[in-house]
């Protein structure tokens, strides 16, 4: 039930502690808030008028900027989890103190200090409040978890507010109120202990970095040189005016109503409570709503209106009716100012500030924080400041009535709709402005060879696979190749093994470079053996010898020869020959390396030559492309080639295959589109638009099983497809990159994964400026944070559907086209079934046993045993043996789940999450269950070994080079299974996904230090 709870409020895991404790302290600070706010006033109203509440108001904001200023300065001096104790004792101790004094010494001056305080220990409380909880969640965290805490403080406020009416009517004195509100923030200072010692508190937020070479300015300075910081601050003045007008305007008529300091108490707690209850729904349910569906305008334009139409109204009455007790108008008179105080107050908490943090989104990234700090603080002051000056004013005009004050409220809210509107027209500008001056938007920073490549062995093999052509020609001019050991041990290794005479040069550089006596004593002896081979005389049938030699000399070889060495059985001698056509740029045999790119032991050196030729294979790949088009690695391998040199004619060929019919082959053309920084044409608009559509269609199916998913609380299918999702969005997004301006893409999606209301608003807000009016309505549900529900309501009008039941969604998955739904959710599906249900779905199991995917056969094979069904029996003769034997373990229950792919994926995917199980079912088939010490079977190249025992996954992960007879030691005391993965699989994998070669080499690297030496 608790579990439940924390996740219902969006806790994750590992932060309950944290959270429920900063829950704790915010609704005693919110209990302190409430009872000072009610204590203060019913004791000043008691004893003065409305007049000097409007002086009480200058003199708090004197006092409020002096000690917020104070606040400042200690904080940047002081280690701030010893600051946050201090800072809310020194306002525990001014409470007492003040309590103290109303006690022992009630007078005039203790009420005036009580009221003019107010203020500034609020503004302390809250600063020390959310410093800390900054410093506490991370920006993750905070956007999930602020809106939580901000709950807190309102709860802490209702709480204190209906608590004062029943004390009161039990004798309690008002007075005494104060004493509540000392013990609340006396509490809140013992957590703020509590917190300081059990948390770790992260340095606040800092300043712009130097390197950025911004100078900070002030908030006035900014003030005079942008017109938009300009109207913004407009816009936060005349609220806080407003503010102060209409609580002046309500308070005056309430002292009339209740002139007892009991009777105001009791009011203003049932007042302020029920304020604070209409401030939480419409911040949980009224925010959210009005801002998908009205947008931002209507949101800042709201409250000016409403205070507005209240104000007129209660002119009008106080006008016709009259406007002092004695008067029949008076109650109606009142209650309408109460209304503008609920509205103003309510609004401004759950609309208008959310609202306005959308607006601080469009400053720019270098002073944002600069203008908010200076907006919410400064010039919030300032205003308050102001509206005390002016009210204090008219107070001291005689002719000045209490009907003159809503009249002025009502000019200031006129000023302030003016301001709403003026302030989104900017908003609106800045961000055309924001998207224009995006431009060229480099791409996401990458790490270089340099930095990527050769941090361990694996990865210098890899490198070293990968150019060794380039090596051997002379064009790899890596500075790792002379300064880095590891590399170095791959070439010198390679030269010996193979005496590979083209690396002579190589190691004539290495033994130049920086290297100790032992690495140049065998590099020199090798580089002798290798020049002794150079001038003796090879036997005619030693072909790779001679191809050697070609290769070496400078003198271009006859076709014949280099078509011999093509011919040859050998990958070795087929690698000397293509490297001898890249070599002396035979252009006509480039259809010979091409076929090269069909052989997994050269695949690697012939896309290295047809690199090499640049624009001179363009043509030649396009034609392999089309001849080749059954299979996908090759196909991917070719569309990464022509994506590296963004000519007119590739571009158009990769903007074709973005209607293949293959899912892998789309994606990657697409990729390879959008590294060009290709941008669609007028011509193409239209067909983009509708693959766009198409794509969102697409998308809108997942939602509909996604939703079925949620309905069955299955967790584990809801996962996989929200992976599927994932991919779908990925790939949505890339379409609309070479569609509209890459730059404005690129900044849309930032603000939607931001997840909080405002960067979603913001980025709906650019979505309207940069998509087409035709894509709009389509787009934008499928992108915004509403539940899934809801999506599909919208999305429903342009594409019919409904929400499947579990049964027939079950059936759909297994079913649907492998271009809409990966491998690894239909394993998933049929994993969860518990038995065959029906004929049509017994059907569909036999035929999987005949799929192509391993994975799918041996769970398709699973449900029928588990279903007792004999259809497998019946069916299994027309298997090929292979399959038929292994099918037979599982059904006949002789194999063992470590054996089965489902399994092994899962087992992967801890390791190399980020590639996602449906990328890992390759890699799984690969891996294999090693019992009874069969060492034999470890393949001679090196391998990864693992426990296969899941209580000791992950303990200890052992990578041996070069394996001897001693290699192979327990993982444990208690030997288990192990797993073992050879090297040159993973370096297929990594070959078929480089995208993912960060992750695979972040794993070798981080593991290699636990490998047997």
């Amino acid at each position: 039930m608790k579990d439940k709870l924390f996740s219902l409020l969006g806790i994750e895991p590992g932060e309950e502690s944290m959270v429920s404790i900063l829950l704790s302290q915010s609704v005693f600070l919110g209990i302190f808030f409430g009872a000072f706010d009610i204590s203060a006033h019913s004791l000043f109203l008691s004893v003065f008028d409305e007049k000097m509440m409007a002086k009480g108001y200058v003199v708090s904001g004197l006092a409020g900027i002096i000690l917020t200023s104070a606040y400042t300065k200690l904080q940047t001096k002081m280690i701030f989890r010893r600051f946050a104790v201090i800072n809310l004792a020194f306002i525990t101790v001014l409470m007492l103190l003040l309590w103290l004094a109303q006690l022992l010494a009630p007078s005039h001056l203790v009420v005036f200090l009580v009221f003019i305080m107010l203020g500034p220990l609020n503004i302390l409380a809250m600063l020390g409040f959310w410093g800390t909880t900054a410093r506490l969640f991370t920006l993750r965290q905070g956007k999930r978890l602020f809106g939580l805490v901000d709950a807190g403080l309102i709860i802490g406020i209702i709480v204190s507010c209906y608590a004062i009416p029943l004390l009161l009517s039990v004798d309690f004195k008002p007075h005494n109120i104060l004493l509540i509100s000392s013990a609340a923030i006396l509490t809140g200072s013992i957590v703020q202990a509590v917190i300081g010692k059990k948390f770790l508190l992260k340095p606040g937020r800092k300043d712009p970095a130097p390197e950025n070479n911004v100078k900070k300015r002030s908030v006035f300075k900014q003030l005079r040189e942008d017109s938009y910081i300009r109207i913004m601050a407009v816009f936060i003045a005349l609220p806080v005016m407003t503010a102060f007008f209409v609580q002046y305007s309500f308070m005056a008529v309430t002292r009339e109503q209740y002139p007892a300091e009991a009777d105001m108490a009791r009011f203003l707690g049932l007042f302020t409570g029920s304020m604070m209850i209409f401030t939480l729904l419409v911040k949980l349910l009224v925010f959210s709503y009005m801002i998908r569906n009205y947008g931002l305008k209507t949101c800042l334009a709201i409250s000016p209106v409403l205070v507005a139409a209240f104000t007129v109204i209660a002119v009008l009455i106080g006008l016709i009716m009259g406007y002092t007790p004695a008067t029949s108008g008076f109650m109606l008179f009142f209650m309408l100012l109460a209304l503008s105080r609920l509205f103003s107050k309510s609004l401004k908490d759950s609309i208008e500030s959310p609202s306005f943090k959308v607006i601080y989104q469009t400053v720019n990234e270098n002073i944002r924080y600069e203008v908010q700090s200076g907006m919410d603080g400064t010039i919030n002051e300032v205003a308050a400041l102001s509206s005390g000056l002016i009210l204090s004013f008219l107070g001291i005009l005689s002719f000045v009535k209490l009907i003159h004050f809503p009249m002025v409220l009502f000019v200031i809210t006129i000023l302030w709709i003016v301001a709403a509107l003026k302030l989104y027209s900017g908003y609106r500008r800045s961000i055309r402005n924001a998207l224009e001056s995006v431009g060229e938007v480099m791409p996401e920073d990458t790490e270089t060879a340099e930095t990527r490549m050769f941090k361990s062995r694996f990865s210098s093999a890899v490198a070293f696979k990968n150019e060794y052509f380039n090596i051997v020609n002379g064009k790899f001019a890596d500075p790792a190749l002379g300064n880095n050991r590891l590399f170095r041990e791959i070439i010198l290794r390679h030269a010996e093994k193979n005496n590979d005479i083209n690396l002579l040069p190589v190691l004539k550089t290495i033994v130049a470079g920086p290297l100790s006596e032992n690495e140049k004593q065998v590099a020199s002896a090798l580089i002798e053996k290798l020049e002794q081979k150079l001038v003796s005389p090879h036997h005619k049938d030693d072909r790779v010898t001679a191809a050697q030699k070609m290769l070496f000399d400078v003198r271009q070889p006859q076709t014949t020869q280099i078509l011999r060495l093509l011919r040859d059985n050998s990958n070795e001698s087929r690698r000397l020959a293509i490297c001898l056509i890249g070599k002396f740029r035979l252009i006509d045999m480039i259809p010979e390396v091409c076929l090269c790119l069909n052989n997994p032991e050269i695949e690697k050196d012939a896309l290295c030559i047809l690199r090499n030729f640049g624009k001179e294979a363009n043509q030649e790949l396009a034609r392999y492309f089309m001849t080749t088009s059954g299979n996908t690695g090759i196909s991917k391998a070719i569309l990464w080639l022509l994506g590296e040199n963004c000519g007119n004619d590739n571009l158009s060929f990769l903007f074709l295959c973005l209607w293949s019919n293959s899912r892998p082959i789309r994606e990657t053309a697409l990729k390879c589109l959008v590294n060009c920084e290709f941008k669609g044409g007028i011509e193409d608009r239209d067909r983009l638009l509708q693959l766009i559509s198409d794509i969102i269609g697409i998308m809108v199916w997942n939602l509909s099983a996604k939703v079925c998913l949620q309905r069955q609380d299955n967790l584990q299918l809801s996962d996989a497809i929200d992976k599927e999702e994932n991919r779908w969005n990925a790939f949505l997004f890339n379409l609309l990159s070479i569609t509209y301006d890459r730059g404005s893409i690129i900044r849309i999606r930032e603000n939607l994964e931001g997840g909080t209301v405002e960067s979603v608003n913001y980025a709906l807000e650019m979505i309207d400026i940069v998509i087409d009016e035709s894509l709009k309505p389509k787009l934008v549900p499928l992108l915004d944070i509403i539940s899934d529900e809801d999506k599909l309501k919208s999305l429903y009008q342009f594409y019919p559907g409904e929400v499947p039941d579990f049964e027939k969604l079950t059936d759909d998955i297994i079913n649907r086209d492998y271009n809409f739904l990966g491998i690894w959710l239909r394993a998933c599906v049929i994993r969860s079934i518990r038995q065959i249900e029906n004929e049509y779905m017994g059907e569909s199991m036999v035929a999987l046993l005949f799929s192509p995917e391993r994975i799918l056969r041996e769970e398709a094979v699973g449900l029928l045993e588990r279903s007792g069904n004999e259809l497998y029996e019946t069916a299994s003769v027309r298997l090929p043996s292979p399959v038929k034997e292994n099918l037979d373990k599982i059904y006949n229950g002789e194999s063992i789940p470590e054996d089965l792919v489902y399994n092994k994926v899962t087992f992967l995917s801890e390791y190399f999450s980020q590639t996602g199980e449906e990328h890992l079912i390759g890699l799984a088939e690969l891996l294999i269950c090693l019992r009874n010490n069969d060492i034999k079977s470890l393949p001679s190249d090196g391998y990864i070994l693992w426990s296969a025992n899941q209580a000791q996954k992950g303990h200890e992960i052992k990578i041996i080079y070069e394996p001897e007879s001693g290699d192979l030691h327990p993982l444990s005391p208690a030997r288990s299974d192990l797993y073992y993965l050879s090297l040159s699989s993973l370096k297929e994998f990594h070959d078929k996904y480089p995208e993912y070669s960060e992750e695979i080499f972040n794993f070798v690297e981080s593991n290699e230090k636990l490998k047997v030496e």
